[in-house]
């Protein structure tokens, strides 16, 4: 009974990922959901994206015949509304109040208005000017992914399409771990303002998997390219607002699914 109780709560906890990651029905099959629930749940960001992956990769799968073009432009919008969005509004949010703080003289007046700017749940022409663009980028490297031949495994489309989401995540919690919350107020799983240090090894399991799944070049360009990515975005949180809210853990997801799929696609054929 412990070992049957033991695997229902990992259930639930996974289901609640699910809900606040993506907008997949499953909703209804949270039977609780307390703060033990809500803790655990943060270990599943990374296997949420597998299915985000997974899901991805059947869609193109379908939408084969339809073109390149067209196929690429149905499934990054699929990937927009798999995720309800969640990731590229903290995106914006990013966008929009680093440009509306960074001319301000004094620290506090400029990490009051960050935050500030964050919270402000209208878009600027700043953050819709960045979207555009991120996406158009997005769209673009997903069509170059869609036209090589899945005739091996370095060329194999799908493989992207899952290791991204889900090294996406793994980056995510890296930012939890060796960041504080910068808020002294809100809610971003888990409710913590700490750093999460025991998050750490998930991370280096996943990269673990995604290196052991991807051709040797494409290793070794996530190998430098994601620690610096992070260790970037972190310093320029730590710096502005002393530390990251939900929208920078968001703003980090695009960015690093967006780097793993150009890595593919710029050395793929190396």
């Amino acid at each position: 009974m412990f070992i049957v109780r033991k695997f229902s709560d990992l259930i639930q906890a996974f289901l609640y990922a699910l809900v606040f990651l993506t907008r997949l029905p499953v909703a209804g099959l949270l039977r609780r959901v307390d703060n033990e629930t809500v803790e655990r749940s943060i270990y599943f960001y990374p296997l949420v994206g597998v299915v985000i992956g997974l899901l991805l990769s059947a869609a193109a799968y379908l939408l084969a015949p339809l073109g390149i073009q067209l196929q690429a432009s149905i499934l990054l919008g699929f990937w927009v509304i798999l995720t309800g969005a969640l990731h590229l509004d903290g995106l914006a949010d990013c966008t929009d109040a680093y440009f509306a703080g960074h001319k301000c003289a004094a620290p506090e007046e400029r990490r009051n208005r960050i935050l500030t700017v964050m919270h402000d749940p209208h878009c600027g022409s700043v953050a819709v000017v960045a979207l555009v663009v991120f996406l158009l980028i997005k769209f673009a490297a997903i069509a170059t992914l869609l036209t090589t031949q899945p005739d091996a495994i370095e060329n194999w489309i799908y493989l992207p399409l899952v290791l991204s989401p889900m090294l996406a995540r793994a980056a995510a919690l890296s930012l939890m771990s060796i960041s504080d919350y910068a808020r002294v107020e809100g809610f971003v799983p888990p409710s913590g303002s700490k750093r999460r240090w025991e998050l750490l090894p998930v991370v280096v399991i996943v990269m673990a998997i995604a290196f052991a799944a991807a051709p040797i070049a494409i290793v070794v360009g996530m190998a430098i390219a994601l620690p610096v990515l992070i260790l970037c975005w972190r310093h320029l949180w730590e710096k502005t607002i002393g530390g990251y809210t939900g929208d920078c853990l968001g703003g980090l997801v695009e960015i690093i699914e967006l780097t793993v799929l150009i890595l593919w696609v710029a050395l793929a054929s190396i």
